[in-house]
């Protein structure tokens, strides 16, 4: 199978609980916006969320396999609509929420919500290796049904890979780790204790900047960080913002938060009132300006990605299906919604 230039490939992560089979691949035409072909990439349990090593074209992935749980490793090519497994490592009872990897690729983490669990692997050309490093958290806070023990929500490295950022929605804090001598360590004394009840649950960070955005769930913020490596306080907040429109009143539940490849727009997504928002950075001193919040056109936007071209936003509505479409105004940021494809429980968007 010949792609043309135009095409860009995409894998969907999906919860398994309805009619989803698995991993799903995706052509997009990065001129239409249209998505020309869906395929089952591989069938395995809940791979919710997703991550690439595009150099080496290996995909990982959370996944459940019979009674145990964890993360796998594929091989892709550009041509082919089948992904092929590597290998899997499997020690938990219920699947991560997230996986990220470093700048090296050569170090996987996950993160497990259920049951307070970040592993550290190391990999090898796709491997996932056995004797992860293990870090767990401790503590609770002020809401009963949701903080009730640490739920470590995602877990990534700065960009300069110094340290691991670890996002704990039952504690209401950003854990800061470090890797010396092959061990994992806690900094307690860099990490940041976000206000009770916050929630916070996604992390990113600007591309060649030292600004870092995390988005909270519960109550649907956005907290902006100035990462000062060399400082004693290592991760200053510089701007809290919520990242719905002033006077909205509704639930709040906030899910992803994604840059723009080019600095100049961060985008939000929210389950509480089924929306995405925008806003401006100021290139200066890396705080946002809220522009507008619309319908995300599904219900549930688990997560949502821009293609490589950065001329579209792909939004992955967990409960209605679908995944939606929207174009990017390339000077505002603007989304302006094409049309919707039907993906079953779509839950995370990653392009190769």
């Amino acid at each position: 199978m010949v792609l043309k230039e135009n095409i860009s490939v995409g894998f969907i992560g999906t919860y398994t609980k309805n009619e989803s089979k698995g991993i799903y691949r995706i052509n997009f035409d990065t001129i239409s916006g249209n998505i020309e072909n869906i395929n089952l990439a591989y069938n395995i349990e809940n791979p919710t969320y997703l991550t690439l090593d595009r150099e080496r074209h290996i995909l990982y992935s959370t996944c459940k396999i019979k009674e145990k749980a964890g993360v796998s490793s594929f091989k892709y090519w550009k041509e082919d609509n089948k992904l092929h497994l590597i290998n899997s490592n499997l020690s938990e009872e219920k699947p991560p929420c997230h996986v990220s990897l470093n700048n090296s690729h050569e170090i996987l983490i996950s993160s497990n919500y259920h049951e307070n669990k970040m592993f550290v692997y190391k990999t090898l050309d796709g491997l996932i290796l056995n004797s992860p490093m293990l870090g767990s958290h401790s503590g609770s806070s002020v809401n009963q049904l949701r903080q009730e023990k640490p739920h470590i929500h995602c877990s990534m490295f700065t960009d300069d890979d110094k340290y691991i950022l670890s996002i704990d929605l039952g504690i209401d804090k950003m854990i800061v780790s470090s890797i010396k001598d092959g061990k994992l360590y806690q900094n307690e004394n860099l990490s940041y204790t976000f206000p009770a009840g916050t929630g916070p649950r996604h992390i990113t960070y600007a591309n060649g900047k030292h600004y870092y955005y995390v988005l909270s769930e519960l109550t649907s913020e956005i907290f902006v960080f100035d990462y000062k490596a060399k400082s004693n306080i290592v991760f200053e907040n510089i701007q809290t913002l919520s990242s719905l429109s002033k006077d909205y009143k509704g639930t709040k539940s906030g899910s992803a938060i994604r840059m723009h490849k080019n600095n100049k727009f961060l985008y939000t997504s929210d389950r509480g009132n089924n929306s995405l928002s925008l806003f401006h950075i100021n290139s200066d001193n890396g705080k946002l300006k809220y522009i507008d919040t619309i319908s995300c056109n599904g219900d549930s936007p688990r997560d949502f990605q821009l293609d490589p071209s950065g001329k579209f936003l792909l939004c992955a509505n967990e409960n209605s299906d679908n995944i939606s479409i929207f174009s990017i105004n390339s000077i505002t940021g603007e989304l302006t919604f094409i049309k919707s494809e039907n993906i079953p429980t779509p839950t995370c968007i990653e392009f190769i």
